[in-house]
């Protein structure tokens, strides 16, 4: 049997999972400043109540409340949208390929090397958080010579705003009509 004293959190957690479904626990315990060992024990006893259920997707255990089947397939569940601080790298790394999304002339495209430059940073640090923001859907990438050339998405400027504000009237294949909402 749950303890009581713990009620008030699960509630918090399950309705912090219900606005979020797909979050996984790192999330969760950012989210709502949680210990780790706290908040796997809070999801292990809403799960064991039946009342969230996790799947394994890549290197993340994803949590949905029980209002999303467990036997819907992969593709088709819910994945809450991506968003950064403004003081975490990724934040920065988007800030900057928005504002200068096809930087042609003198400067050219920004590259690795710029943007560490820029940021004050290693090539390496670069590196690690463009992948990861091309794997979660933020920036694109494409080869010129022996470089990389990324681009943000539509995906990447709603991480930007935090989705404060609707790109829904926005064609997100246009990316010059989403650089200049996201800039005004």
């Amino acid at each position: 049997m749950a303890r009581q004293d713990g009620a008030k959190t699960r509630e918090r957690i399950s309705s912090f999972v219900e606005l979020n479904e797909g979050i996984h626990l790192s999330g969760i315990i950012r989210a709502l400043e949680l210990g780790n060992h706290q908040a796997a024990l809070h999801m292990r006893t809403l799960a064991s109540e039946g009342k969230v259920w996790s799947r394994t997707e890549g290197r993340y255990l994803r949590f949905y409340t029980s209002s999303v089947s467990p036997q819907t397939p992969p593709d088709q569940l819910p994945n809450p949208p991506v968003s950064y601080p403004p003081d975490s790298m990724q934040w920065k790394l988007l800030d900057r390929l928005a504002r200068n999304p096809e930087s042609i002339g003198v400067k050219g495209p920004l590259t690795q090397g710029k943007l560490a430059a820029q940021l004050d940073c290693s090539q390496q640090l670069v590196s690690h958080h463009m992948l990861s923001l091309e794997e979660s859907g933020c920036v694109v990438s494409r080869r010129a010579g022996f470089r990389k050339v990324w681009k943000v998405t539509a995906a990447g400027l709603q991480a930007l705003t935090g989705g404060a504000r609707s790109l829904s009237t926005v064609d997100a294949y246009d990316l010059d009509s989403l650089i200049s909402h996201y800039s005004t």
